[in-house]
């Protein structure tokens, strides 16, 4: 299409005229036989033809506006496909592929450059404000010589939507259109109204906003009017065919090509003048948009005081109430805890008799250890509950991710908050054995590890849940994680530790200590490398030699040598005779690692034990500095 036919296209978007849009091309190409796994804009440069003719089957639908199959195609997202070296072939491929669909066409199409978020939602706040503006902006360079103009498109916050529409200025003249995702309550991911987003979004050198993806026409109905009620740039929308289904290897959608042509006029009565779909959608959708709205005029909008006075007062600025950030409660005090195997539901009474008498006797904390799968035993979440309740001591809480998907641990964790456990260590796990493979493809998803659990809770100490979702309250979580001093490859352990204190850990804690020379050593070099977090040293003094022997022989994290596994045989063997032994035994441990411990967890065996109660007395005198 020449200059001249695209300028005046680009005036009748200007000028708030009805113009249509394509629709989704993951939708098209996924029922194309794409897998779900596989980068779509790679598809650019492996299989241009079918990229091409989906693009041609929109315009012959009747699209004036075509996107490029460009969304997600930057450095930090096609770095998960090993394609971060191929930007600027991936997104010049989809722009020349675009043109060469809309020079067939019979009308004026325009070719624009879709720009989705440089991360997803949940990985805003781990990646730099400075990385994501940096894969952005390669990505517009290498768009802006083949397009018409740029959308940008999925936005989960205005934050975000900001920093896209200052690199796409920066980097191009070419008219940007920027729009947001809404959720079911009509609210951003960050649950920004689109009041507040008209708002901004009306000072910003963009041509046109709106909203895309996430719901259907009937939630972006009454965001539109809100939108079109706040501002007087022409306003877009891009609704998604429904809701998903996953029906083994494919997403379906319902077929509504006719309720969209309805869709369609209502949307234009409430503001909207750019109108096309997004997931789910296809080129009978748009089809049926073209002639819902083929005689519709754009509605009059007058400057209304609430668009007026956005656009007067400047962006709308949203400022979340300041709470000081949690953090480790005690200083300049070793801390006790005693660690208690969560019980059976037969066992909850002993259990407590037990947790109640060890606090009298002086544990400060108490922590829930898990059982070895797969016994039943009641989940650590409802031990922890029942002992700060009952017993009226602070609980730490371990929390495993293996077999467990991100949702299910949210839940949990959020009612352990919601019943004041506040205390979490964050733990990897390992899957449960439920049959003759322990990666059983049956099983439940693993959705992360120990440092995506930890940056999960992180995020809910902001207000941010693990979609990226704006919740109704920040938590309060003081947040541990794990260290293995025995671990076989330490540095590599060590560099784990460190991605955990990025990730927002507050204080570790230790493995089972055996070898405390080992132990010593590790912690040193973690100091070294500038990790000052608190940290909770674990014993296991009445653990037997088998329990040692399987640590060292059967976890490949773990390493004891040999010497010390000897030892400990000789050790126990005295122990039998004279069990005051073992009080000797952790105080020593506990006095060599003072000065790289903030606090000890001393697992006990189940039951009322008088040697168990002896032990923590004991250790208990050590709170304070210089005390024995």
């Amino acid at each position: 299409m020449d200059a001249q036919r695209a300028r005046t296209l680009l005036d009748e978007i200007r000028a708030g005229q009805v113009v249509v849009c394509d629709g989704a091309m993951g939708t098209m190409l996924h029922a194309a036989g794409v897998s779900l796994d596989r980068s779509l804009p790679e598809l650019n440069v492996s299989r241009p033809a079918l990229v091409r003719d989906l693009h041609a089957a929109y315009v012959n639908a009747g699209a004036r506006i075509v996107q490029t199959n460009t969304f997600g195609a930057n450095r930090l997202r096609l770095a998960g496909s090993g394609l971060e070296h191929n930007v600027s072939e991936i997104n010049i491929s989809g722009a020349r592929l675009a043109r060469e669909a809309v020079a067939r066409a019979g009308h004026p199409v325009l070719v624009a450059g879709s720009v989705g978020p440089a991360v997803s939602a949940p990985a805003v706040r781990r990646v730099p404000a400075s990385a994501r503006a940096g894969s952005l902006r390669e990505q517009v360079a290498a768009l802006c010589d083949w397009v018409d103009l740029l959308i940008l498109e999925t936005f989960g916050d205005l934050e975000s939507l900001i920093q896209a529409v200052e690199v796409a200025n920066s980097e191009s003249d070419l008219p940007v259109v920027a729009q947001l995702t809404f959720g079911d309550d009509g609210r951003t991911l960050r649950g920004e109204d689109a009041a507040q987003v008209a708002g901004v979004l009306s000072d910003l050198p963009v041509i046109a906003l709106g909203a895309n993806c996430t719901v259907g026409p009937a939630v972006l109905l009454g965001v539109v009017a809100e939108l079109a009620g706040n501002t007087q740039l022409p306003v877009s929308v891009q609704p998604n065919a429904g809701v998903p289904q996953r029906l083994g290897g494919q997403v379906r959608y319902a077929r509504n090509a006719a309720y969209f042509g309805e869709a369609a006029q209502r949307f234009v009565t409430a503001g909207a003048t750019l109108l096309g779909g997004c997931c789910g959608t296809t080129p009978a959708h748009v089809r049926a948009i073209c002639q819902a709205v083929a005689a519709s005029s754009p509605v009059a909008r007058p400057v209304t005081a609430a668009s007026a006075g956005a656009r007067a007062g400047g962006p709308v600025v949203i400022r979340a109430v300041q709470q000081p950030e949690p953090a480790w409660p005690w200083e300049d005090e070793l801390v006790v805890a005693v660690g208690l195997q969560a019980p059976n539901g037969a066992q909850v009474a002993e259990f407590l008799e037990q947790a109640t008498a060890l606090r009298a006797t002086g544990a400060g904390v108490l922590a829930i250890l898990d059982a070895a799968p797969p016994a039943a035993r009641i989940s650590p979440v409802g031990a922890a509950v029942v002992v700060r309740e009952r017993v009226g001591s602070e609980v730490l809480l371990p929390v495993e991710a293996a077999d467990r998907n991100l949702a299910a641990l949210q839940a949990d964790l959020l009612g352990a908050h919601a019943l004041g456990i506040r205390m979490v260590v964050c733990r990897t796990g390992s899957p449960r054995v439920a049959g003759d493979y322990p990666l059983d493809p049956g099983g439940s998803p693993w959705d992360v590890d120990s440092v995506g659990l930890i940056a999960m809770l992180s995020a809910l100490n902001e207000g941010i849940d693990w979609r990226g979702v704006a919740t109704a309250e920040r938590t309060r979580f003081v947040i541990g994680g794990a260290v293995h001093t025995a671990a076989g490859e330490l540095a590599s352990e060590l560099d784990k530790v460190e991605a955990k204190l990025r990730a927002g850990a507050h204080f570790l804690v230790t493995d089972v200590i055996y070898d405390v020379e080992q132990a010593t050593r590790a912690l040193g070099m973690l100091r070294a490398r500038g990790v000052t977090l608190p940290v909770l040293a674990t014993l296991a003094p009445f653990a037997d030699i088998r329990t040692l022997q399987r640590l060292s022989y059967e976890v490949p994290e773990a390493s004891i040598p040999l010497s010390v596994l000897a030892g400990t045989a000789r050790w126990q063997r005295r122990h039998q005779e004279d069990p005051e032994q073992i009080i000797e035994f952790a105080i020593g441990a506990v006095e060599k690692l003072r000065h790289l411990i903030s606090g000890v967890v001393v697992h006990v065996p189940g039951g009322v034990n008088e040697q168990a109660g002896q032990l923590v007395s004991a250790l208990a005198r050590l709170r304070r500095p210089g005390s024995r």
